[in-house]
């Protein structure tokens, strides 16, 4: 899989961006996302991602000074610079810093994919020269698997350990990648499984192209849990093809005691790079089955499937919420609140990888969070955002998913959040309460106060909150009260000046409110310490 970095000052930019992106289509993964031009060079350089997104104005370090610094540290990194803005200055610096395209906001879904197939041919090109300087090829053995780790063009394809054996029977190609539809640990492991199809396909070859077909059987070549498969006949007639993967599927069931689904790509040629689109289509459909389906055999391109527009929206608010739960610490809460997430993104008419992908995206904003308080997953639960990603692409199911968060990733985040933010929270609250003691007199609010030291208003109203046991309205008001008491001891001072010293032009207003606190009317408190009326 290939790593991409987007960096945008704009997070519904990035998001946006980021639910464009065919991932799967394309063999790319998130490898991080930054807000700004600095954060977005430090990251790149610990990742190093193959494509940067990123947008030319942004403050810390702007566009071009990002593209020249990364040119230099990493030379082979494809930029690909997305802009609101059309003006030539913009394409010019984009071009002088040898961005690999540009892209103006709003970012076309059309636009967005042409641009990508050139960088992947081009990232393919590059690959394909280093092999060829080396004159190093892949292992020896598997040709599937050979051709489908193979990170080069056609011309690998001449390569032994690319090449299908000579009795395979050319004609169509069809590649397909099976699963369970439930992540488990303890899966058997995918060369026990290809070796049980193995012994299925070879019993029951006759039965299927009147005997006139190969299959080659690899396990997942990238580490995942599922079964890769090509099967090749002069052609692949569509009624008998589906009884064939049908057969395979049932098969891999009773092997792995688990429901299976598979998908397959249409028919491709033999070349690694056709192989690989190939494969790249059978888990693109894999990935568009429904979490209440199971037992499903998809076809790449076949039943209209669920596109990334009939996908439902990334749901912010919820993410929102659990971040807010994160930064005050509450266990009951951050439970709660993710549960409500996983539930948006996986009901039962989610597809697979939207959820992956979803829960992808919240495992970046948590790692953005702690970033923010010095902090980090890594620190907090040992693997970084990146390893978490991975581990997610396994979990095909709701509660593998819920239960990776559950178990590692939110433990870690709340004990590294509590530990880092605990100090932070009550200097935070201090800081309001001196604000409060020197302008009581003036207009004040918490959403004011938080937008002021960039802060979430309905964070700081919890966090003051469980730090004085007061709401802010409630302290700000008592301060008030108290202040009012003291300049009442001046004989001189009228009612209504006073109100309006402690930051009430409505006379009328402080009134009900001080004999609210105090139990007494002005003329009363100040009769009873002796002080002049008005």
């Amino acid at each position: 899989m290939r790593k991409v970095l987007v960096v945008d000052d704009e997070k519904w930019i990035r998001r946006g961006l980021i639910q464009l992106i065919p991932w799967e289509r394309f063999g790319l993964e998130l490898a991080g996302e930054a807000a700004d031009g600095q954060d977005g060079y430090e990251l790149a350089l610990a990742v190093k991602p193959d494509l940067l997104f990123l947008d030319m104005r942004m403050p810390g370090l702007e566009g071009k000074e990002l593209l020249g610094k990364l040119h230099r540290e990493l030379p082979e990194l494809i930029t690909i610079v997305v802009s609101g803005y059309s003006d030539f200055e913009y394409t010019k610096e984009a071009i002088r810093h040898r961005a690999f395209d540009y892209l103006l906001k709003p970012v076309k879904k059309e636009e967005l994919a042409a641009v990508l197939e050139k960088a992947i041919a081009e990232l393919e090109l590059r690959a394909e020269r280093r092999s060829s300087a080396s004159g190093t090829g892949g292992a020896e053995g598997d040709w599937l698997r050979g051709a489908l780790t193979k990170r080069a063009g056609g011309e690998a394809a001449d390569e032994g350990e690319a090449k299908p054996p000579a009795d395979w029977i050319e004609g169509e190609c069809v590649v397909f990648v099976a699963q369970e539809d439930a992540f488990r640990d303890e899966a058997p492991d995918g060369a026990v499984l290809a070796e049980a199809v193995r012994g299925r396909l070879a019993q029951s070859r006759a039965f299927h192209f009147g005997g006139g077909w190969s299959f080659a059987l690899t396990p997942g070549p990238d580490g995942r849990a599922e079964l890769v498969g090509a099967i090749g006949s002069r052609r692949l007639l569509a009624g008998e093809l589906d009884r064939l993967l049908a057969e395979i599927r049932a098969c891999l069931g009773e092997s792995a005691g688990a429901e299976c689904s598979l998908g397959a790509s249409r028919a491709a040629s033999l070349l690694p790079r056709d192989l690989q689109a190939a494969c790249r289509a059978a888990r693109e459909a894999l990935g568009s089955r429904r979490l209440n389906e199971a037992g499903r055999l998809v076809l790449a391109g076949g039943d209209a499937r669920p596109g990334a527009a009939d996908l439902p929206p990334y749901p912010q608010d919820r993410e929102a919420a659990l971040l807010l739960a994160l930064q005050m610490g509450g266990e009951q809460a951050v439970y709660e609140q993710f549960r409500q997430f996983l539930a948006a993104i996986a009901s039962d008419e989610a597809t697979v990888e939207g959820m992956q992908r979803s829960a992808a995206m919240l495992v970046h904003s948590i790692e953005k969070q702690l970033q923010r308080s010095g902090a980090s997953l890594e620190n907090a639960c040992g693997r970084s955002p990146l390893a978490y990603s991975e581990l997610l692409r396994q979990r095909n199911d709701r509660a593998s998913a819920g239960e990776l968060f559950e178990r590692e990733i939110l433990p870690g985040a709340l004990a590294q959040g509590s530990r880092a933010g605990g100090k932070q929270g009550e200097r935070l609250v201090r800081e309001v309460q001196r604000l409060v003691e020197a302008h009581y007199d003036q207009a004040l609010s918490i959403q004011q106060i938080a937008e002021s030291r960039f802060v979430n208003a309905d964070y700081l109203s919890r966090l003051f909150k469980k730090t004085t046991g007061h709401t802010f309205v409630d302290y700000l008001t008592d301060y008030r009260i108290h202040k009012s008491i003291e300049l009442m001891k001046v004989p001189a001072y009228k009612n209504y000046e006073i109100a309006r010293m402690v930051g009430y032009d409505d006379y009328r207003y402080f009134s009900q409110i001080f004999k609210k606190k105090t139990g007494k009317t002005i003329g009363e408190y100040r009769g009873r310490t002796e002080c002049a009326s008005p």
